[in-house]
């Protein structure tokens, strides 16, 4: 048997990642593939004040904008408010 060549590559950055920096502008897709969120979720999201740009038919999330959503949703919750 042959040994296994080592691998060069850096790895994927692999589904559900959770990683959005305050730095970057990604897709809505994006966005939802890195957290793993659905489709619906996502609409829920939006529903609920995170805030997309449309630029024609695409729709983007700024990083600092998706951060601090998430922080207003955690504080938010720590208050009593649900999990809307």
């Amino acid at each position: 048997m042959k040994p296994r060549p080592k691998q060069t590559a850096l790895p994927k950055l692999y589904v559900g990642s959770g990683s959005v920096r305050s730095d970057e502008v990604l897709s809505l897709r994006e966005f939802g593939r890195r957290l793993g969120l659905a489709r619906r979720a996502l609409c829920d999201c939006q529903r609920n004040g995170l805030r997309c740009v449309v630029v024609g038919r695409a729709k983007y999330i700024i990083g600092s904008d998706a951060l601090a959503w998430f922080a207003q949703q955690a504080a938010k919750q720590a208050a009593g408010g649900g999990d809307d």
